[in-house]
């Protein structure tokens, strides 16, 4: 009797699981956008370029996304360098990541449909570049959850997943703006500080390296990135003032330092060929003032304020201290990095990010929003606030959805509204919320009469889904200790962590 109850609970599980999953995939084939837009055309257009074509003039690739009418800053995409190339000042970092996608893609309709190829603008191509960030993204999601899920406990673990996918401006990334580099950067910077908490114990040589290439990577995705190599030399003063550090070390130190050359290398390469200098070169728009920061207007301005329109980090913030007190030097380095990270953003003269959805920079403290946040729901779920915790992360999705669909049908200029406005536009927005699940590929190539096309787009999505679920469970039980990940593993110092998770009798973005 015991064991057919057991079987039924494990059905239940399975079943809940299950659908929870088929309504994710639904929402990202009604919602996903698998187009370049925006910034993601100086991202993408690198691939084409040097791919197909053998050229680092991606002025060509410029032209036709012009000439089909995609919403894109023009002005920085026709500025023609003294060399005779066409200026791209956005990193290379993304395309790296993107390049199997691509190049599967590019070698599939090849060998078997040749002639009727297009990997400029086809299609096919741009879904590959999309598809790449979808895949990061998901795979950032259940690298996140199962961390956050063995140092809090599962129930906070799942709100705080919950709450930084889809309360934070990351949500108009993963779907509706998925060729911007934020969901790269954001798994690159996640699974390197992962990575590097998770074996700080015993770290092979591998694990040096990749840990390395993934700082690598971050870097040349989003250069400010390169604060999070941070958490090296914050690691090493920790073990230093343990004992806990040796001179076996130094070898992998040096694996790193390879690591991160990898990716950074060819972006030094990139840059001398296009501008002729070794240094990245920053776009003609944009300056910095880093003794008049606009830090409150960061903050909470309409204008893209990071807690007005993701007033649930305020939350996450809250819960801060017993992060640190549970992490130490990760908990401590995040903080630092975040706060470093905040200044040089507020110190750009665009610091609302343009013409995008949301704080959108700052999506890269989406690890240290989550730990945050599931400090804060454990807080409360040990209070027998369960309900309070849940409604919390519920309010700041439907703040969200209802920004989301304010940005794109309401407010539609790169404007910050009045106050009285910007929470009139929220009521307004209400009647739009239909309208952000007709927005995906799928659903406009099947309005379009294009099966073909949606059925290739639909068995993309799902099988990139599917892949990067499986290998973020596979690799998170090596990452995070025990295969079940509820119990907090014993932290840098040696001594058993305290359970944080609850006893239960006490219990888009388009610019």
């Amino acid at each position: 009797m015991l064991a057919f109850a057991r079987g039924s609970v494990r059905a239940w599980s399975t079943k809940r699981r299950a659908l929870w999953f088929g309504l994710g995939i639904a929402v990202i084939a009604c919602c996903f956008r698998a187009s370049v837009i925006g910034d993601g055309v100086g991202y993408y257009s690198y691939l084409p370029s040097v791919v197909a074509h053998g050229s680092f003039d991606l002025g060509p690739v410029f032209d036709r996304f012009i000439a089909i009418n995609t919403p894109v800053a023009r002005q920085f995409l026709e500025i023609t360098l003294p060399n005779g190339l066409t200026a791209d000042y956005k990193p290379i970092g993304a395309a790296l990541l993107a390049l199997p996608f691509y190049l599967i893609t590019h070698l599939l309709f090849v060998l078997l449909v040749p002639g009727h190829q297009d990997p400029d603008v086809g299609a096919e191509y741009q879904l590959a570049f999309t598809a790449a960030s979808l895949f990061y993204a998901v795979l950032t999601t259940v690298l996140l959850y199962r961390f956050v899920r063995s140092v809090f406990g599962p129930r906070p673990a799942r709100l705080a997943t919950v709450g930084v996918v889809l309360a934070t401006p990351l949500v108009a990334y993963v779907l509706f703006g998925a060729s911007y580099s934020h969901t790269f950067s954001v798994f690159t910077i996640t699974a390197f500080a992962i990575l590097l908490y998770a074996t700080r114990a015993n770290r092979t040589p591998w694990q040096w390296f990749l840990a390395g290439l993934l700082g690598g990577l971050a870097t040349v995705t989003h250069v400010q990135e390169a604060l999070f190599l941070a958490l090296v030399p914050a690691e090493a003063v920790w073990q230093v003032a343990h004992r806990a550090w040796s001179a076996r070390r130094l070898t992998g130190y040096g694996l790193l330092a390879i690591g991160v050359a990898l990716p950074i290398v060819p972006q030094l390469a990139v840059d001398q060929v296009i501008f002729q200098q070794w240094l990245p070169q920053p776009a003609q728009n944009i300056v910095f003032d880093f003794t008049r920061p606009h830090l409150l207007d960061l903050l909470v301005s309409t204008h893209h304020g990071w807690l007005s329109w993701s007033p649930l980090v305020a939350v996450a913030l809250l819960g801060l201290p017993a992060v640190i007190r549970r992490l130490e030097w990760l908990g401590v380095t995040l903080l630092l990095v975040g706060i470093g990270e905040f200044w040089i953003n507020a110190s750009l003269s665009d610091w609302w990010g343009g013409n995008a959805f949301g704080a959108r920079r700052m999506t890269d403290q989406s690890l240290l929003i989550g730990l945050g946040l599931a400090s804060s729901c454990a807080w409360l779920i040990r209070r027998r606030l369960a309900r309070l915790a849940t409604a919390l992360v519920a309010a700041g999705v439907l703040w969200t959805a209802l920004l989301l669909a304010q940005y794109y049908y309401v407010i539609r200029k790169d404007v910050g509204p009045p106050w009285g406005d910007f929470l009139l536009g929220q009521v307004q927005a209400i009647a739009f919320i239909p309208r952000l699940f007709i927005q995906g590929s799928v659903v406009r190539e099947v309005a379009a009469g294009s099966w073909l096309l949606a059925l290739y787009t639909g068995l993309v999505i799902a099988a990139v889904v599917i892949v990067a679920v499986k290998l973020g469970f596979w690799n998170s039980r090596g990452i995070n200790g025990r295969a079940d990940g509820d119990t907090p593993s014993p932290d840098s110092s040696g001594r058993r962590a305290r359970n944080l998770a609850p006893v239960p009798s006490r219990s888009p973005a388009i610019g």
